[in-house]
Formats: C-alpha cells, structure tokens, sequence
C-alpha cells in the first residue's frame, strides 16, 4: 500500500505540524489555497468540504477516493479526519467543544468485511493512526457552503487508540461484521440478502458501545464513531483534562445492566439521608443532583456528574432522575434537552438529525427514587435506551410536526385557559400563553417551555417573529413509567 502512495500524500511530522500550526485561529477561507469555494461558486453544499480545504488547500495533496488511510507521515498510514466542534449547549457541560455530530470513518462495505479480520479490515486500517483536525462550526445552525468561509481552525492532534479503546472497537466491528455474516448463511440470493440489509443500522444499536452505521441500506452505510465518543477524543486536546477511571470496566451494556441490579439490591428502600451518611454524599443537594451523585459514588467513583466518568462519556450515558410520588406513580413529566428549533427546518433527513441523534446515540440510566413525607427513598436504577420503533414512532412524529408548524408558516402563541374558559393571567398581568408546539395530550415526546411563567422578560427565543421563553424537549411520564416496566 505504502508504495502506491501519490507522493503528494507524504510527509513528515514536522511538515504536517509547520503547515497545520499556521491555520489555527486562520478561517477555512483565509487558508483554501486551492480556491475550493470559488472552484464550487454557487452550489448550496458541498459535501466534506472542510475536509477538503485541510487536505487538498493546506496540506496540498492531490483529491483521491481511495479507501485506505489518506496520508503518510513518518512512514506511517494515517487517516486525516477533520472534525467540526460546537459550543457546548448545556450550560453545566464538562466540554469546551462538542463535535457537532457522529464522525464518519469508511463504507461498510458489505461484500468485503464478511471474509475480513479486524486487524487487517478496511476500518481498523483508517483507524489505526489518525490525525484530527478541528474546526469550529461556529453557527447555531445548519449553514450552507458560503457559511463555511468564516469556521476558524481550531487545532489539531496526532491520535492512537488505547489498548481498552481498541477492544471495544473490535468488538463493536465484530458485531456488525457477524450480524452481516449470518445473512449471508441464511439467505443464498443475494435480492434475499438485501431485504435483509436495513436491519443493520438498528438492530445492532442497542449493543453497539462505540460506533454506529448509518444510513440504512440501500443507502450505502458507513461506520461512524459516536458523537459522545468522538467528543471525548478531541476534548484531550482541547482541555487535556483527565476523566475518572473506575476500578473496574464495562465492556458491555450487560456489564452496566448488571451493576444497577447489584446496587438496586443493596440500596433499595434506604432513604437518601441513609444513603448520604453511609456513601458521603451532601445530603443538601437537591433531590436529582443528590441522586445523580450518589449513584456515581455506587459505581466507585468521586466525581459529581455520570459524565465525568470515563466509560460512561464515550458511550454517550445520560443520566436523568425519576420522582415517584409516595403511591409509586410518576411525579413529573421527563425534561430531556434544549433543542434548536429552526435548525430542524434545514434538516432533510429524519436519521441525520440531531433529534434522531440525540435518542439513537445515547443510552440513559434511569435514577428512580420516591417521595413520602419528608423522606426521599431510593427505588433503584435501569439502563434504557429507545429502540426504533419508539423513534419512528414517537419522536420522529414530534420532528415532523414542528417542521410542518414552523416551515408552513402554521406556528402561533395560544392563551391558557382555565377549567371554566377563561383566560389564566400571570401575576403581572399579562396572560399565560404557549406556542402551538406538540403538546403531552397528543404526543409522548413533546415541546414545552422550562419557565413557570410565561412573562415577557422570559420571552428569549424567536422563530417566525414570535417571542416565546426557550423551548425544551419532553417525555411524558407514562413513556417513563413505560420504559422502567419493560424496557
């Protein structure tokens, strides 16, 4: 392979760090020498044109589409992968910069990987070595390719996999090669075999600890590295911070499902005064950071947050709290995040939204505790992840209605009213009101405001030139209760 290279496509460390160096703080702009963007003058988007611009206007290699590693440096096979990053959204965000979504690695190329090996695969060769290169994608939302003019260059880093890493990646490629393998047995013609293709991208996602494929067959599918692991790599460069590592691994979503049942067995019933006093937890936290807290402690660490464990951040854990009420019923309707509204109109493709991403590429461990008195008591905890039907279903039903409402001009601020009819006003005054956005009675994942009034000086967020204090997205506690008695 080595000997195939374009000699374009070869350096030294010191050359890729002389020519990346002088892009940092520099616009995808100011450093395209090559003129990509007057070359493509008048086209909406262009795909992987970042990537571009690094490969071909900075580093000066010549376009190519091979699949193998890009790049020779040092006499090493390296995969040039550049990466755009965002501004972390949530405001208790342990991130600089997140990767703004699941990073593309190579095809899954169906007739190949059946009769490969790991070490010698397609996928491990583009992974093996790597050097990341990081812009930031500096836009609320989706833009179209003049926008990437003004995305500065953020860095870039030199990266190789950790021995754990690379286990978990050899197993997440066994997966989907195995799963492919079997089809093959199982169905002779090869039209058999490809009705069989598009339960690739989601019967597997529930096993899958690092990687996923999208998009579904026919479209070619292509592995991709999580956006919460992807996220995890580049904030080694950008804060060089350190996660918490425990002392004992989770190689496997059964590995995580079986310590909740152990300390579900343990902590059951204790009240979380009890739980405090035996655990060393501030018992003046509120209820949900107080439980988020304890069970990180259950797990062996001594960070506050579940995210700030290493294992449970590159597999992309959330973790959310469910209050019971004393009679073991939900308490409250799930807040899950803010989301950006608008952007979703930009959006063509349900599976690449950020939507989609958000439910698909995480898994949430459910923190269950109740309410009775004056006492909190721990009830225990279970991994769930939302399988395709329930996206499908639900949240891409909520994803097309709130398009339909903002793109077809159908969006409007309606008055609460009462029981009796009438309209409710806010203690100062003015009326309490929402946008027509979908709401619990019809939906299961829903949009709602997180402020308890609907004042104008919570009025934030515009979309269609209508005020509204920002928006969030919710599951209804039924879907909670649902999902902790089947899921």
């Amino acid at each position: 392979m080595n000997t195939t290279i374009d000699p374009s496509r070869i350096f030294t460390q010191q050359q890729v760090d002389n020519l990346l160096t002088a892009t940092i703080g520099k616009t995808l702009l100011q450093v395209d020498n090559a003129k990509l963007f007057e070359h493509h003058e008048g086209r909406d988007k262009v795909k992987g044109i970042a990537g571009d611009i690094i490969e071909e206007s900075v580093l000066g290699c010549k376009k190519d589409s091979k699949q193998e590693p890009d790049i020779l440096v040092d006499g090493v096979l390296t995969e040039l992968k550049t990466t755009g990053m965002i501004e972390p959204k949530k405001k208790d965000s342990p991130y600089v910069y997140e990767c703004k979504e699941p990073v593309s690695v190579t095809a899954v190329s169906i007739p190949v990987i059946v009769n490969e090996e790991f070490e010698t695969s397609n996928f491990w060769h583009k992974l093996a070595h790597m050097l990341w290169v990081y812009y930031w994608y500096k836009s609320p939302v989706t833009v179209k390719l003049d926008g990437y003019k003004d995305f500065p260059v953020l860095g870039y880093q030199f990266y190789e996999f950790s021995d754990g890493d690379k286990v978990l990646l050899r197993q997440d490629w066994l997966l989907v090669r195995d799963f492919l393998i079997v089809i093959h047995r199982d169905y002779r013609t090869q039209e058999e075999r490809e009705a069989q293709y598009p339960r690739l991208s989601h019967e597997l996602r529930g096993q899958l600890m690092l990687i996923d494929t999208a998009p579904k067959f026919p479209n070619n599918p292509r592995f991709r590295l999580k956006r919460a692991y992807a996220t995890v790599i580049a904030d080694q460069y950008f804060s060089k911070r350190h996660f918490e590592k425990l002392g004992e691994s989770f190689n496997k979503y059964a590995d995580i499902d079986r310590k909740c049942q152990l300390m579900t067995l343990k902590y059951k019933g204790k009240t979380f005064r009890q739980i405090a006093k035996e655990l060393k937890v501030d018992i003046n936290l509120d209820a949900k950071n107080f439980a988020e807290s304890a069970v990180v402690k259950m797990f062996g660490g001594h960070v506050s947050k579940l995210n700030d464990i290493e294992d449970f951040a590159k597999i992309g854990i959330i973790a959310k709290s469910v209050p019971l009420k004393a009679n073991g019923k939900g308490k409250e309707d799930m807040k899950l995040f803010q989301p950006d509204l608008v952007d979703w109109t930009r959006e063509t493709d349900f599976e690449e939204s950020a939507l989609y991403e958000y439910f698909a590429g995480h898994h949430f461990i459910f923190i269950i505790y109740r309410h009775e008195g004056n006492d909190v008591i721990f009830e225990g905890f279970k991994r769930i992840f939302f399988d395709e039907q329930f996206i499908m279903d639900n949240v891409k039903r909520t994803w097309d209605d709130v398009r339909d409402l903002i793109m077809n001009k159908k969006l409007c601020i309606v008055r609460k009213k009462n029981k009796e009819g009438n309209y409710i006003v806010n203690k100062s005054g003015t009326f309490m009101e929402s946008p027509n956005f979908p709401k619990k009675a019809t939906h299961n994942v829903f949009v709602r405001g997180g402020a308890t009034t609907s004042e104008d000086k919570y009025k934030t967020l515009e979309i269609n030139g209508l005020k509204m204090i920002p928006q969030s997205i919710w599951l209804s506690r039924d879907v909670v209760k649902e999902l902790i008695e089947n899921g």
